[in-house]
Parts: structure tokens; sequence; C-alpha cells
């Protein structure tokens, strides 16, 4: 990036999006900023998808990428991080629009000090994106005194998959897990291990690292059920959606039924698998204590399977009759998950 390029983003006049983090909720904020045909620069650190060809991304250098946010005071601007706490080189230097991912309250053995900073930061700043209903529930007292917005995980593209008819042969039933959970409190190896004892196939669509993160796990079940399991690497959204349309189930997580997570953080915490799975089709294995992401669903009249009645299932024919029982007819029936309504709505809390 030479310097003239630098100049040229700090005078910039538009909608500046900085990517501290990387996750698919970013996409669907660009999503939404590309219907209404908004002028915008995404701007990321280097070391964040360092490969990407997509040239209305633009990669910087740790010190170029906060000078420009530093110096630049004529643009709106949105900072996306994993969690507040991680905003707060940010809320130093200049304004912006905070656009977090989940937060740290409520998860097991966290540092005091990171949530004495969340706290800190979320009173700090002026404007919150939020993505699913845990900020609200955890922070009410604080974000009534914000400008706040919901703008939850939403479909991409237009329920037009040919699976989405429901003419699947269920003689071999087949699963499939995006983006494994390794967490102790959140994993969901117990309903992987019992699909597997009923003789379903899973294929997994998760990053190596995240592979590298389950070897042991990865090893056991191969070894196992070796005609039965299967590990991809998750390439990108579109094309991982295309792939698991052919399956006939989307497992999501919280299986664990006595969880060290808050209540509340699992209750109303989200998860973008849950759209990827409604728009590859699937009927979605959920918990009942995950109450947003079943919202989700049923908000696109998505076949909901209570991720614990696998576990009382004997025999792969029962999941056969309640997979067939159920039958899916996919729409959008809140307005909260409708892109042009999000779009409206969103642009006008920014502008």
């Amino acid at each position: 990036m030479n310097f003239k390029k630098i100049i040229n983003l700090i005078q910039y006049k538009g909608l500046l999006l900085f990517a501290d983090s990387e996750n698919v909720y970013q996409s669907k904020i660009i999503n939404l900023l590309i219907i209404n045909d908004i002028n915008f620069k995404v701007i990321r650190k280097k070391n964040y998808l360092s490969n990407n060809n997509d040239k209305q991304i633009i990669f910087l250098k740790s010190f170029s990428y906060f000078l420009v946010f530093f110096l630049n005071r004529g643009s709106k601007k949105i900072v996306f991080v994993a969690q507040p706490f991680y905003a707060i080189s940010y809320i130093f230097l200049n304004r912006f629009i905070l656009a977090c991912y989940d937060c740290h309250y409520g998860l097991p053995k966290i540092n005091s000090i990171k949530l004495f900073l969340e706290e800190f930061i979320l009173k700090k700043i002026e404007s919150i994106i939020h993505r699913d209903l845990r900020l609200w529930k955890i922070y009410k007292p604080i974000l009534k005194t914000k400008k706040n917005i919901l703008i939850p995980d939403h479909l991409s593209t237009n329920l037009n998959n040919p699976n989405l008819l429901n003419k699947k042969n269920y003689t071999n039933i087949t699963a499939v897990v995006l983006g494994w959970i390794d967490d102790k409190e959140v994993q969901i190896t117990e309903t992987v291990i019992s699909l597997l004892k009923l003789g379903v196939k899973i294929e997994f669509y998760i990053s190596e690292k995240s592979q590298l993160e389950i070897n042991n796990l990865k090893l056991e079940i191969e070894s196992k059920y070796p005609k039965q399991v299967r590990f991809n690497s998750f390439i990108n959204n579109k094309n991982t959606i295309e792939k698991i349309s052919k399956f006939h189930i989307g497992i999501c997580p919280h299986s664990k039924k006595y969880s060290l997570i808050n209540k509340t953080y699992r209750q109303y915490c989200g998860s973008s698998r849950i759209i990827d799975y409604i728009e590859a089709g699937l009927p979605i294995v959920v918990s009942k204590t995950a109450y947003f992401q079943r919202y989700i669903a049923r908000s696109h009249k998505a076949q909901i399977i209570d991720i614990f009645e696998i576990e009382k299932l004997k025999k792969i024919e029962d999941l056969t009759l309640l997979l067939k029982l159920k039958k899916t007819e996919f729409s959008v029936s809140k307005k909260i998950f409708n892109r042009k309504f999000l779009s409206d709505k969103f642009i006008r809390f920014i502008f």
C-alpha cells in the first residue's frame, strides 16, 4: 500500500468498515449495504485473509490500519470485533459504531478484567450493532442509553434451492457439521457419536486449524466409523452451502446438557450455521436451550429436531420416520430476517 493510497483513505468521506477479526457476520452487513447501493470500503489488517482477492477489501499493516482509523475524521466508521473487549484500542482514537460478534459475559472461567473492560467499552461507545439477543439480555441497562440495533444473521440469497422441495432419498441418512465446536461446554461430540451409532454418515466442513485442535477425537471416530465420517476443509460460504444441500440434517452446538456456560448466554446466542443450514434446505438439529437459534429456524419455517431426541432413538428407521413426518416449508415469516427490511433499517441507523 503506497503513501498516496493511505492519504486517499484518510480523506475518504464515505462509510469505512474496519475488520479487526474475521467472521461471517461481516459479509451479512456488507450484503445489506450493497442492496441499498451504499458506497463503502472495507479495511482489514494484513494478517486477516491476506489471500483474499476481493478488490473491495483493502489490507493494511497494523500501523497503517490504525493510522487511517485515527486520522480519518470525515467518514462514518463501523468496527467489527469478536467481543467488545477487543475494541479497547479503538475507543481512545476516534468515534465509531461497534459491531461485535458475541461477548465474554456468560462464558466459564472468564477473566474478570475482560468482563470489567467489556462493560467499560459498552458504556464508553455511543452506537452498537448486535447480531443476537445476548448483549441486550445481559447489558440491557447500558444499551437502553445507547443508539443500538439488532441486525441478526440473515439469508444472503432467496430460498430457491431445489433441495427445499423435500424430494430427498431417505435410504442413507447423512448429516453435516459446519464449523466444529470443540469447546467442552458447547461441544457436539455426544450428538455426533449418537448419530454415528445409528448408522448416519457425517461430513464436517471445518478449517484445517480446527481439525488439528480436535485431532484425537478425529482419529477416534475415523477409526471406529471409517466409512461414516469425512472431514472437509471449509473454503467459502457460497460453495459450502451448495455442497451441504445434499445432506439430510444440519447439526448445531450446545448438546451438553449441564454446561457451565451462563443460561442467558446459551439461550440468546445466535449461530450463522442456522442460516447456512436453512439456505441449504436442511432440517436442523438444535438444543431446546438455544432459544434464539430456534427462533431463527422457526422464523424461516425450517424443521427443528431437538438435539436430545437423537439420544432416545434406537435405530436409523426411527430417525428416518422423524424426518419424513415433518415436511419443511421454507419461507421468511418474520420481517426481522427480511433482507430489504433489514437493509433499510440498517441504513437509517447509520446515517
